[in-house]
């Protein structure tokens, strides 16, 4: 089926080994995002990277009162990969204590990626006009917008700039993401999981039900094909 996952914490899941060793047994395209250098590293040094397993080194701006971004790390390592997530801002009520110093980190890693044409899986809880403005100014051609959530207008400047939207099993289930997946250009439109921060019929999710999330999406777009356009987005994005 060639199915796809932007966005999953590989990391984060006790069984980890046995996951890694699903996900290349199930030939499930999958891109494991981490939430620091030192994790990247850490996951790097664990794991080879395989034709359906890859790593992207980040900087989720979730941690950013615990974890200062080690920039020195970043650098280093940042020739060694073409994927940056997670990253990006989250101006949300638990983490606005964070804002400055989160749009320094961001502002910092736009900075040293524009040039590099990474992609780049984004997060943008309540911050929607930051986080675009930082990347406009600084170039960034190739992005995911990872679990979308902002209004439709600043939704439309992301769209307007060529950026993908990665779509999970959680924003099938409300009012307000069907809403936002609706507005999603079809050539534009991946999928991710998100896991083990989602929950697909009620249980924590895991890669054997990446494909309840296609068919949930295929239901929610009225698309029957969805896999297959998900799949020529992806190529389109790694060909841009």
């Amino acid at each position: 089926m060639r199915l796809i996952d932007t966005h999953f914490h590989l990391d984060f899941y006790r069984e980890h080994c046995y996951w890694y060793n699903q996900i290349n047994a199930m030939k499930q395209y999958t891109l494991c995002v981490t939430n620091s250098p030192e994790v990247y590293c850490a996951c790097k040094k664990m794991y080879s990277e395989t034709r359906y397993v890859k790593f992207a080194l980040g900087y989720n701006p979730q941690v950013c009162s615990e974890i200062v971004l080690n920039r020195k790390m970043f650098l280093s390592e940042l020739s060694k990969t073409k994927y940056i997530g997670e990253v990006g801002l989250d101006f949300s009520s638990k983490h606005i204590g964070t804002k400055r110093k989160q749009v320094d980190a961001f502002e910092f890693i736009c900075q040293n990626v524009a040039d590099s044409n990474k992609v780049l899986t984004v997060h943008s809880r309540n911050a929607e006009k930051e986080v675009f403005d930082i990347m406009a100014r600084n170039g960034i051609k190739r992005a995911i917008i990872h679990w979308y959530t902002g209004d439709l207008e600043n939704m439309q400047k992301f769209i307007r700039a060529g950026y993908y939207f990665s779509v999970n099993a959680n924003m099938c289930t409300t009012s307000k993401g069907k809403h936002i997946i609706s507005e999603i250009p079809l050539d534009k439109i991946l999928v991710e999981s998100d896991g083990p921060f989602t929950k697909v019929r009620t249980h924590k999710y895991s890669p054997i039900n990446l494909q309840d999330i296609y068919s949930t999406l295929a239901a929610t777009t009225g698309v029957q094909d969805i896999a297959n356009i998900i799949y020529e987005n992806f190529n389109c994005l790694l060909a841009f």
